[in-house]
C-alpha cells in the first residue's frame, strides 16, 4: 500500500478555491495559478511584494499511517533585497500583496499537520491512519521585496520548496 500525492494551490477568496496538479509556485502580481509570471511581474521598483501563495499536498489512496510532515525551501534570500517568507496555516485569507507578516520561510522544516477536511485549512493531526484524500496544512509563501533591490522586472534563479513526511 502506498499513497500518491499532488501538490494543491488555494486561490480566490479566503483561498478556497482550489487548482490542483501544481507542479510549480510562481509568485507574481495576479492570484491565480494560470497566468504566465512574465504577464504579471511583481514592481520591484516600487518595494511591491508578490501575491501571497497556498499551497498543499493532497493524498490519495491507500496507507497505514502518515505523520512527521515538514515543509522546506532549500533558500528564501534570493537576491539582496529579495526575500521569501512563508508559514504553516490553518486557514487561508484572500492573497494580496501586503506583507503576509510571516518570517522567513524555514530552509530547515516546519512541521505541518494533515487534515481531511477542508482542502488544507484546518488544524488537523499530527498523524493519519485514515485512507482515501487527505489533506496536509496550507504553506502560505510569499516573495517581498526591499528598497535595497536593485534589479527591475525578472526572473529569480529557481527555489525547491519540498514536504516531507513518513509513511507506512
Amino acid at each position: 500500500m502506498a499513497s500518491t500525492q499532488t501538490w494543491s494551490e488555494g486561490n480566490g477568496t479566503n483561498a478556497g478555491t482550489e487548482t490542483g496538479s501544481r507542479s510549480e509556485c510562481n509568485w507574481k502580481r495576479i492570484d491565480d495559478s494560470t497566468t504566465a509570471y512574465t504577464s504579471s511581474p511583481i514592481n520591484s521598483t516600487n518595494n511591491e511584494n508578490s501575491m501571497t501563495k497556498y499551497q498543499m499536498v493532497k493524498f490519495a489512496g491507500t496507507w497505514n499511517s502518515l505523520s512527521a510532515l515538514t515543509y522546506k525551501i532549500d533558500n528564501n534570500a534570493p537576491a539582496t533585497g529579495l526575500s521569501i517568507v512563508g508559514s504553516v496555516v490553518t486557514s487561508g485569507t484572500t492573497p494580496s500583496t501586503s506583507a503576509s507578516g510571516d518570517n522567513a520561510a524555514s530552509t530547515t522544516g516546519a512541521s505541518a499537520n494533515f487534515t481531511s477536511s477542508s482542502f488544507g485549512y484546518a488544524a488537523g493531526t499530527s498523524s493519519s491512519t485514515a485512507s482515501g484524500t487527505m489533506y496536509t496544512n496550507a504553506f502560505r509563501t510569499q516573495l517581498q521585496t526591499t528598497s535595497s533591490y536593485a534589479g527591475g522586472p525578472g526572473d529569480i534563479t529557481s527555489r525547491t520548496i519540498t514536504a516531507t513526511w513518513t509513511e507506512s
